[in-house]
């Protein structure tokens, strides 16, 4: 800064002496002392912004140079990945970018400085060999891959295996043609290949399977060249966790569908089973979360009490779920009648209760009931079915014969009717 403030001064003092000699000039030095003033003028001006030479206030920035190391790699035709080193001067940005599908970056797709760049390259399938570019920190790096040779068909035998959760371990066979190379990968941690992951013509490769503590399945496989063997592990259930809700139901007389909600993991088994035959279940079984619907018919008998038995893995654990339905209990004012041989016609009341109360209603008038008569001498006048407090009419018809008796039968309670015969 004050070397630039110098030269300015300097400028501008070179101006004004021109200036002064201008005036003692005749008019000849006009035009040459204009030129003069104008580029001493241009050169202040100039140093001021200090642009004439490209400079910048700030400074220069950093000159960015790239290097990589390998700047080529050859592959097999099963594929894999490969690391490129990037060396760059410092805060100097980059990236890394694939032109095919067949090659892709895993990691280092961009950075600042010195890094690193890994990719992937998947099985060349043809019998030619294929070359591609990685542009990596602006330079190219070649990628070579080897084609399948030809003749070489690979089978897996077996293809595939069913585990139960436990630890295992087993093996499989490579059938290939001639002397054709092979390799063997896992794509699971709990999956390994215990043999020699490598090999040419036919062979065996071992793995080994650890134990699946969770309670969902899982699936894994080990590849050898274009095939696949496939490993299906169980989930370990016996940790499942199971409720059921609500676990007691209180409903009233009439007809009703009840839910439970039996909430556990997809892959959980459970059954549901009723020990009281007016409870229907829906569902007998099932796995993973369910609604199951409990079905129930009307009751204005004595309040009943059942259990659904829902069980998880063994009889013994489970849950039960209570259903306690109201019902009803009755009273008659009179429970004999006596008639002569000739008949006639009578009446009783009948009274009734809900268990609980609550279902009877304001007026206590839920409970339904009828009268019936086990003989055809007793006919029952009044209406039936009834609600509530009400009274029986009937009638007995004439006797011809010996004494007899019958009966009207009102839910839990018996009237008996006898006659004298003629």
């Amino acid at each position: 800064m004050i070397i630039r403030a110098l030269l300015i001064w300097v400028g501008l003092r070179a101006i004004a002496i021109l200036n002064g000699v201008a005036r003692s000039q005749d008019a000849r030095h006009v035009m040459s002392r204009r030129w003069s003033a104008s580029a001493l003028l241009a050169l202040v001006a100039c140093l001021a912004v200090a642009t004439c030479n490209g400079g910048s206030p700030n400074g220069p920035g950093p000159v960015c140079n790239y290097a990589i190391a390998p700047a080529s790699h050859n592959l097999g035709p099963d594929g894999g990945t490969a690391t490129v080193t990037v060396t760059a001067s410092a805060g100097c940005a980059w990236t890394a970018t694939s032109a095919v599908p067949w090659l892709s970056i895993a990691t280092g797709a961009a950075g600042t400085g010195n890094g690193s760049v890994v990719y992937t390259a998947t099985a060349n399938t043809s019998t030619d060999n294929r070359t591609a570019s990685l542009t990596i920190a602006t330079r190219a790096h070649t990628v070579t891959q080897q084609g399948r040779p030809a003749g070489c068909t690979l089978s897996l035998t077996p293809e595939g295996v069913n585990l139960p959760k436990d630890a295992a371990s087993g093996t499989f066979a490579v059938n290939v043609q001639g002397s054709c190379a092979w390799t063997a990968a896992s794509n699971a941690d709990w999956l390994l290949v215990t043999s020699s992951p490598s090999g040419s013509g036919s062979g065996t490769v071992s793995y080994a399977v650890s134990r699946n503590d969770a309670i969902t399945p899982r699936s894994g496989a080990i590849a050898v060249g274009q095939e696949r063997f496939i490993v299906n592990q169980q989930g370990d259930v016996g940790n499942c966790q199971f409720t059921a809700t609500p676990v007691a139901f209180e409903p009233c007389m009439p007809a009703t569908t009840l839910r439970v909600t039996v909430t556990t993991d997809a892959v959980c088994q459970w059954t549901a089973t009723s020990a009281a035959g007016w409870i229907g279940v829906s569902q007998a079984s099932g796995t993973g979360s369910a609604a199951v619907d409990l079905s129930l018919g009307d009751n204005y008998d004595a309040p009943r009490e059942g259990i659904v038995q829902f069980r998880w893995d063994t009889p013994t654990m489970g849950q039960n779920v209570r259903v306690a339905q109201a019902g009803c209990v009755y009273a008659v004012t009179r429970d004999t009648f006596a008639f002569a041989a000739p008949g006639g016609s009578e009446s009783f009341d009948v009274l009734q209760q809900s268990i609980p109360t609550v279902c009877g209603g304001a007026t206590q008038d839920r409970c339904i009931w009828s009268a019936v008569s086990d003989v055809p001498w007793i006919t029952i006048t009044s209406t039936m079915p009834r609600a509530g407090d009400n009274p029986v009419a009937f009638v007995v018809a004439a006797n011809s014969g010996p004494a007899r008796t019958g009966r009207i039968t009102v839910r839990d309670r018996v009237v008996v009717i006898s006659q004298t015969g003629s």
